[in-house]
């Protein structure tokens, strides 16, 4: 996998592009905690670009997610892709990380539910 960082204000994009697999375990966690070191506590992590998931890797980004709450800090994930969202899915991570369809909604709307529909006697609330 590669990893790409962009610069957004109050934000780091890592746009991972590839397989995403146990054998980048290691370069995923180390990318994180060196964001983590340098002061970034808003990380977003698009996997736009990313064409396939291992199932043995979602344990790394539970780790990410709960690493940067534990330190005052969030991290979300962006995942259009069909194949990878439904290894997400498969695995409820968008019960515990907010996962977005979007980069955008990310960013500048993180009040929506993430990949998922509000059920109907929560809507009217």
């Amino acid at each position: 996998m590669y990893i790409d960082q962009r610069h957004q204000p109050g934000a780091i994009i890592l746009d991972c592009c590839g397989r995403f697999d146990e054998t980048d375990h290691d370069y995923f966690v180390e990318t994180i905690e060196k964001l983590h070191t340098g002061g970034h506590n808003h990380i977003v992590v698009n996997l736009t670009s990313l064409y396939f998931l291992d199932p043995k890797v979602i344990s790394v980004l539970h780790f990410a997610h709960e690493f940067f709450q534990d330190n005052n800090g969030s991290l979300s994930l962006v995942s259009p892709l069909s194949a990878v969202r439904n290894e997400l899915n498969i695995a409820n991570v968008p019960d515990s990380i907010p996962t977005y369809p979007t980069v955008y909604d990310a960013l500048h709307r993180p009040h929506i539910i993430s990949e998922k529909e509000i059920p109907a006697a929560t809507a009217s609330v």
